[in-house]
């Protein structure tokens, strides 16, 4: 918990002495651009991008989804993954069909090759991620996950 007397810090906008470079979201949004940015640049010669990328780690993880849960996952517009969905199918990467419990809702799944691409994929991105944790223990990321995932918990709670 912030303490009244840190909430003056560098790192709270609203003190005299803030400066941007202290506040976590300033290196957060600068991180996912830098790392979408070169994901993006790896895989366009592959046919992907860092959208696609992750709507196939999505569904590869947790198998058939609704579009709206991809969107939550993806944190995208569900107009976007309409989008992105559909080219992926007409690319035979995808495969989409009606939901057996509501007709409305429509479900995504891999395809294999949609499994072979993001194989292709994977392999190309490991690259990158050993580099961005290069000087991380394995604790340092544990760490690193539990204080996002708290942030997010408390930007959630009512």
């Amino acid at each position: 918990m912030v303490d009244k007397d840190e909430l003056s810090s560098s790192f709270f906008p609203l003190a005299d002495e803030f400066r941007s470079r202290d506040f976590p979201f300033y290196w957060v949004a600068r991180l996912n651009a830098k790392y979408s940015a070169d994901v993006d640049t790896l895989l366009k010669p592959h046919g992907l991008s860092s959208s696609k990328w992750r709507i196939l780690m999505i569904l590869h993880e947790h198998g058939r989804l609704s579009m709206s849960d991809i969107s939550v996952h993806a944190v995208a517009k569900l107009s976007t993954i309409t989008k992105i969905v559909y080219r992926m199918q007409e690319a035979g990467l995808l495969k989409t069909e009606a939901s057996p419990q509501d007709g409305r809702v429509t479900e995504v799944e891999l395809t294999e090759a949609g499994e072979a691409k993001l194989d292709i994929a994977r392999q190309v991105t490991s690259r990158l991620v050993e580099k961005a944790f290069a000087d991380f223990s394995k604790q340092d990321i544990v760490y690193i996950n539990q204080c996002l995932s708290r942030m997010f918990h408390n930007l959630n709670a009512l």
